[in-house]
């Protein structure tokens, strides 16, 4: 053994021994902290085990292509994130997910899965290569196996250890989409790095061209690709989520979708493979419109139609309440679509100004939270009735603060039944509802609400 190899051998144990301590650390410090409900020692944890795959990242790309090349990769990485994660956390806005879960699934995506994966598919490359086959092969081997079930891990480790987050299809889209954003990301660093090497061997003008190029077809044209095939993994995961207490289902939905994703994993990287060996590049090109774009409009449509049925879920959820004359039929009305939700914030911040606009927002968080509850309710699922307390006690405080300042609308309450409207005379007098509700109108004070409404299943 040289000296030069000597010293490559011992930085590479050095920088793995501290990346598998920090790694161990962090697990443990996880592990306690989940143990005790305690989540500083989550946080620290999560953090520790980031950075051990970072550690590992950060030196196989400096130590492959040097630390010029590894800035302009990160760079040219970044350019395209804010679209990639804006798209998912723009998915899920109207539920209220922790900030910290979802940080989690995008930092689990670019530093533990693209860590583990990038070990995995480099010694699989060296077996091949040992072997006398072709190295990259393991894009198709390995690579789809690894990079799937490690991209999957992090949001089934929320749906593990922290199921109140995840209810849901669009919830495990929204977390799975992050795991796969922050994979896209991590990878763009390793290419774009050696695109800059490959190009800056003819001058510093072709390694920027090289790079600009690279940007163009992976950060922009494919930049969905990871989220997508592990899309399919998160319509398994969010079916599992809908099937509490049958974990035979559950595990088949979770596998059987995992399988779907190394699939089209495997297919997508074939194809370029298979390009490159029967000297066809255009078979990727070809592949790209005639089966992964109209799958991932596909995707597209199915999760604004999951987005939109989280608001017919909570008109359907909160039906009951309308009896018990917790909220009147029009608030009702106006959860059904997202439509309507931007028109009744349209409605109370052209009456109340900025407040009434903050408050009608919360007054419908609020609801989403309630009929999240009734529904797990309704599937079997453990579901917390401190929540629906805490969630009609805003909706009521919201409520007070754009009730009654329309001057158009005559005072009025709801009772549940009919509505009492107060006549120019002064009298009020007992209506019964319209067909379709037409307008807001506030609540008479009324006694908590009930538990789970028995009317509804």
């Amino acid at each position: 053994m040289t000296p030069a190899l000597s010293q490559a051998a011992v930085t590479l144990l050095t920088v793995l021994g501290v990346a598998a301590g920090l790694a161990i650390t962090g697990i443990a410090l996880a592990w306690y902290g989940l143990a005790r409900k305690h989540r500083p020692l989550i946080v620290t944890g999560a953090l520790a085990l980031f950075a051990g795959g970072l550690i590992v990242l950060g030196w196989a790309i400096v130590d492959g292509s040097g630390a010029r090349a590894a800035a302009v990769g990160l760079i040219a990485a970044l350019l395209p994130a804010p679209i990639l994660v804006g798209t998912f956390l723009w998915l899920g806005r109207y539920r209220r997910r922790p900030w910290l879960v979802l940080a989690f699934c995008f930092g689990w995506g670019a530093c533990v899965a693209t860590a583990i994966s990038l070990g995995v598919n480099t010694g699989v490359a060296y077996l091949l290569y040992r072997n006398d086959l072709d190295q990259n092969l393991a894009a198709v081997i390995s690579a789809p196996v690894i990079e799937e079930i490690t991209k999957l891990l992090g949001p089934l480790l929320v749906y593990w250890t922290a199921r109140r987050h995840l209810t849901g299809t669009l919830d495990a889209i929204v977390y799975c989409g992050l795991a796969g954003a922050g994979f896209a990301v991590a990878e763009n660093v390793l290419y774009a790095s050696g695109a800059y090497v490959y190009g800056a061997s003819l001058d510093a003008a072709a390694g920027i061209a090289q790079v600009t190029l690279l940007v163009v077809v992976r950060g922009l044209a494919t930049m969905f690709a990871h989220p997508l095939m592990t899309g399919l993994s998160a319509i398994g995961l969010g079916r599992a989520a809908r099937l509490p207490g049958r974990k035979g289902r559950q595990t088949a939905w979770i596998i059987g979708m995992l399988l779907c994703g190394m699939g089209l994993h495997a297919l997508w990287n074939g194809s370029s493979v298979l390009g490159v060996a029967l000297d066809m590049p255009a078979l990727w090109f070809a592949l790209y419109p005639a089966f992964l774009a109209p799958l991932f409009f596909t995707m597209v449509g199915a999760a604004l139609w999951l987005r939109a049925a989280d608001a017919r879920r909570t008109q359907t959820a909160l039906a009951p309440l309308v009896a018990a004359a917790q909220i009147s039929p029009p608030e009702l009305a106006s959860l059904a679509t997202f439509s309507r939700r931007a028109s009744a914030r349209a409605w109370a911040l052209r009456w109340a100004g900025k407040p009434g606009e903050a408050a009608m927002r919360d007054f419908q968080r609020a609801a989403s939270d309630v009929a999240e509850q009734y529904d797990l309710a309704s599937i079997g699922a453990p579901w917390s009735e401190q929540t629906v307390h805490e969630g009609v006690h805003r909706m009521n405080a919201a409520r007070a603060a754009y009730a009654g300042r329309d001057p158009r609308t005559p005072p009025a309450l709801w009772d549940g039944h009919r509505y009492h409207v107060a006549f120019p005379d002064g009298q009020m007098r007992p209506i019964d509802p319209p067909a379709q509700p037409v307008m807001p109108l506030p609540l008479a004070p009324l006694p908590p609400p009930p538990a789970y409404p028995v009317t509804y299943a």
